[in-house]
């Protein structure tokens, strides 16, 4: 996945947006106001409801950034999961490189990029305080990308209950998700820097050699 692409600050619709993907992810819906993205931004504040709508308008386009972003990182490879022949011997192989190659992206891409980490602080508190928008979240790659997961550990391990693989992909991408939740604890607990490269290095072989030993178990 690609690191630190942010949405262009030039017009004052891309200004809002900027500021608003900071505050509501450091303040939440609930608590961000329109006065405070408006001056974030160095926008008029009634550049909101003229470009959004309103403060619900402008957190649902913060949410369909989100959305294509993710989708435009990862979008290639979900597709050709899809149209790959996971049957046989081959087949297994070819998912397991296919769910390193995936793995290491979002590994990359959540910890690895100062874009992942803001998108994490508002999935988290979509997690735990869901809103309006969260189906748009849920459709737009959560589901997806668990998906996936699930169809290459049911290719791998031969494992057939749907519901089994699925509680596997949530377990192996909850795995990466821990490092950025628990970014302090790991880096105070480890005497770590905050993720640099070496440290990247460090955690994607971790995350990957734990996913081999629960598929090569059937989980």
């Amino acid at each position: 996945m690609e690191q630190d692409e942010q949405i262009p600050e030039q017009t004052p619709q891309n200004k809002l947006l900027e500021a608003a993907f900071d505050i509501f992810g450091k303040h939440g819906y609930e608590s961000a106001t329109t006065r405070m993205i408006a001056g974030e931004a160095g926008v008029n504040i009634a550049a909101i409801p003229y470009y959004f709508g309103g403060k619900e308008g402008l957190y649902r386009a913060v949410i369909s950034h989100i959305v294509s972003e993710i989708q435009g990182q990862a979008g290639d490879l979900l597709e050709r999961v899809a149209t790959s022949d996971l049957t046989g011997e081959s087949g297994k192989v070819h998912a397991q490189n296919l769910l390193n190659e995936l793995l290491t992206r979002f590994i990359n891409f959540i910890l690895g990029s100062s874009e992942g980490q803001r998108i994490a602080r508002i999935m988290m508190r979509e997690q735990m305080y869901p809103s309006s928008v969260y189906d748009l979240i849920y459709n737009g790659f959560m589901n997806p990308i668990l998906s996936t997961v699930a169809t290459l550990a049911a290719a791998i391990t031969g494992v057939e209950s749907k519901r089994r693989t699925m509680l596997q992909a949530v377990a192996i991408v909850g795995q990466i998700l821990i490092f950025r939740i628990a970014r302090e604890t790991v880096v105070l607990a480890l005497d770590m820097q905050g993720y640099d490269e070496d440290e990247l290095k460090e955690i994607r072989e971790i995350i990957l050699m734990h996913t081999r030993r629960i598929l090569e178990g059937n989980g």
